[in-house]
């Protein structure tokens, strides 16, 4: 029951693009974060190990918070397996932060193992602890994504579920400085 509530909770309170202008809980995230360094971690991967945020500076993130019985994040996530085989050469890497053991404490990870014999994600897929999910402050929409840059600077926020397009309209310019060595423009704003 408390699975069912948290798919239908993911669904109503999961705002995305134009729809998610101007509220509260976003503009004070945005504030927070946007612009910012993004908080440095290290958290084990689902295939074993520790990784860390700092084994990707100079590359393009993307951090996409996601759980594993909300329904937007496995709308999104077949975007974000495609757009990461197709820009990784380039040097984009998107981490996959799955919140499941802070807020599904009592499925013990069963959801969570459904969902990647589900789907094949070539990215790693990171277990958030308590610190990493404060630090990034309790994302409490789902999902959302960080763009961080080849700096380790909050770039964008991409505020619930988004489309491939425009995380590819947002990620270009990075890979493309990031190619040239140019300081990336002209990235839009925060859907």
């Amino acid at each position: 029951m408390r699975r069912a509530a948290l798919a239908i909770a993911c669904v109503l309170l999961t705002p995305s693009g134009a729809a998610a202008a101007g509220t509260p809980l976003r503009d004070a995230y945005l504030k927070r974060f946007l612009g910012k360094p993004a908080p440095p971690f290290s958290v084990r991967s689902v295939k074993g190990g520790d990784v860390k945020l700092s084994d990707y500076r100079g590359r393009v993130v993307l951090l996409n918070f996601w759980y594993s019985a909300c329904f937007p994040c496995r709308e999104e996530t077949p975007a974000l397996m495609n757009l990461y085989r197709t820009y990784e050469s380039r040097g984009l890497m998107v981490l996959g932060i799955n919140i499941d053991a802070i807020i599904m404490a009592d499925d013990k990870g069963r959801t969570l193992r459904t969902f990647l014999a589900s789907y094949d994600i070539p990215y790693p897929v990171l277990m958030a602890d308590r610190k990493l999910y404060d630090d990034y402050g309790r994302p409490s929409v789902a999902p959302i994504t960080l763009l961080v840059d080849t700096r380790g600077t909050i770039a964008q926020v991409f505020w619930g579920a988004t489309y491939r397009e425009a995380f590819e309209t947002a990620v270009r310019p990075y890979l493309d400085a990031r190619a040239t060595g140019a300081p990336a423009t002209g990235a839009a704003p925060s859907p």
